[in-house]
C-alpha cells in the first residue's frame, strides 16, 4: 500500500474511533460497529458493479482481517496530556477525543 492511501486510511480511521468514544459505545459494541462497516461497503460495492455478493463479502473480509493483523498503538491519558506534550505524531491512528472522565485518546 502506498503512503497517500495509507494516510487516507489512517485519518479516517481515527476519526472512526473519535466517533466511537463520543457515543460512549463499549469497545466491543465498536467493533461490532466495525464488522457492520465492513459488511455494508461489500454490499455498496456489489451495487456498485464491483463484484457478486460472494465475492465482495470474501474481499470484505480479507481486509477486514488485515486491517485487524496490523500493528496499532494507542495511548490514553488524562486531559493534562496537551500540557506535558505528549508526542503521537508518529501514528496517525492515535486520536484526540473528548471521553467520559475527561480523558482523551492520541
Amino acid at each position: 500500500m502506498n503512503q497517500k492511501r495509507r494516510a487516507k486510511i489512517e485519518a479516517v480511521a481515527g476519526r472512526l474511533i473519535q466517533e466511537v468514544m463520543t457515543t460512549g459505545l463499549t469497545w466491543d459494541e465498536a467493533v461490532a460497529v466495525f464488522g457492520l462497516a465492513a459488511k455494508a461497503t461489500a454490499q455498496t460495492a456489489v451495487r456498485l458493479g464491483a463484484g457478486t455478493p460472494a465475492d465482495c463479502l470474501t474481499v470484505a473480509r480479507i481486509r477486514f482481517e488485515d486491517a485487524f493483523a496490523q500493528d496499532v498503538r494507542v495511548v490514553v491519558t488524562e486531559s493534562g496530556a496537551q500540557e506535558r506534550r505528549v508526542d503521537h505524531a508518529d501514528n496517525a491512528l492515535l486520536a484526540t477525543a473528548p471521553r467520559r472522565q475527561t480523558a482523551k485518546l492520541h
